[in-house]
């Protein structure tokens, strides 16, 4: 069976002290043409998973010895690990799913949840997976592009974002008109867009990704490299 290129090189990680429930869910995968490693406690999966790899966790929540399921969630946290996490039980409860779902589960399911329940779950966390490391790639993408910017020119960008004229900007910094307009064509080139509104709208998505407004942090890190 061929599987959606969204979850090529994706690995699930079945986490079950029982191995018949780790053998069923590895075949139900298996065959689904997915790559699957099964684990008999939270801490062998730990000592394995470096962080990078792609792909979800499917564990118990409550394993015979060492982690319980909601334990492996708070030390895939500490560790700063954000692969998402479906827990399974026989003995879920209000609290215990209040409590998945709080630290982030993508859904707690029943052991005796069907098949299509188990790889619906599987298939939306796979696909959160996919999600989070694509705008992963996309902000640090937009932060490449804002860093090709050398100093005069993040000066002049910062004129053009709070909207004033080229003539205003030649004067607040004493540089002549046609080197505002050669710094401004720099900066639509360098951050490939071809219009002012499309530059702003960049530019306030990189404040939201960097937490902060982006010409400091981009004229901090742009001084350092001269």
């Amino acid at each position: 069976m061929q599987t959606d290129p969204l979850l090529d090189k994706q690995t699930v990680y079945v986490i079950d002290d029982d191995k018949a429930v780790r053998e069923s869910i590895a075949a139900l995968v298996d065959i689904r043409g997915l790559p699957v490693e099964t684990y008999s406690c939270a801490e062998d999966f730990l000592a394995a998973y470096s962080g990078v790899a792609p792909g979800c966790v499917i564990t118990d929540l409550r394993i015979e010895h060492g982690m319980t399921g909601l334990e492996l969630q708070v030390a895939l946290r500490e560790r700063g690990f954000e692969i998402p996490v479906i827990i399974i039980s026989a003995y879920a409860n209000v609290s215990n799913a209040v409590q998945a779902m709080h630290n982030g589960a993508i859904t707690l399911l029943e052991k005796n949840c069907s098949t299509d329940e188990l790889w619906k779950a599987i298939i939306e966390a796979l696909a959160t997976d996919s999600d989070r490391r694509a705008a992963i790639q996309h902000n640090k993408h937009l932060l490449e592009r804002f860093q090709t910017l050398k100093p005069e020119e993040l000066v002049v960008m910062l004129g053009v974002i709070d909207g004033q004229l080229n003539k205003v900007i030649a004067k607040d910094l004493s540089i002549s008109l046609r080197t505002v307009e050669s710094r401004r064509h720099n900066v639509l080139e360098k951050v490939g867009v071809s219009s002012v509104p499309e530059l702003v709208r960049l530019y306030f998505e990189l404040e939201q990704v960097l937490g902060q407004p982006p010409y400091n942090y981009l004229l901090a890190q742009a001084d350092s490299q001269q």
